[in-house]
């Protein structure tokens, strides 16, 4: 694999980074999509892979506004380089 890859399907937002050397030097996975329960949300889901191969999932939502706001810090981010 390597070490970094990322990609957007359709409706689907996946990163994959193998190797952080910020954290824990393990895997990590990052996928968004939108919720297939509420059509205002996005589903987020982070995957930690452990030393020993075990997976920590974790899931979080965001609403609309909450992705407006993502959206303008990335776009201010983006801009300051």
């Amino acid at each position: 694999m390597n070490q970094h890859q990322t990609s957007n399907h359709d409706q689907w937002f996946h990163s994959c980074y193998d190797g952080e050397d910020q954290d824990d030097g393990c895997q990590n996975e990052l996928s968004i999509k939108p919720s297939q329960e509420e059509a205002d949300r996005l589903e987020l889901l982070l995957t930690n892979v452990g030393f020993d191969g075990h997976t920590f999932d974790n899931t979080f939502s965001l609403t609309r506004e909450d992705a407006a706001l993502l959206k303008d810090f990335l776009t201010n981010w983006l801009r300051k380089q």
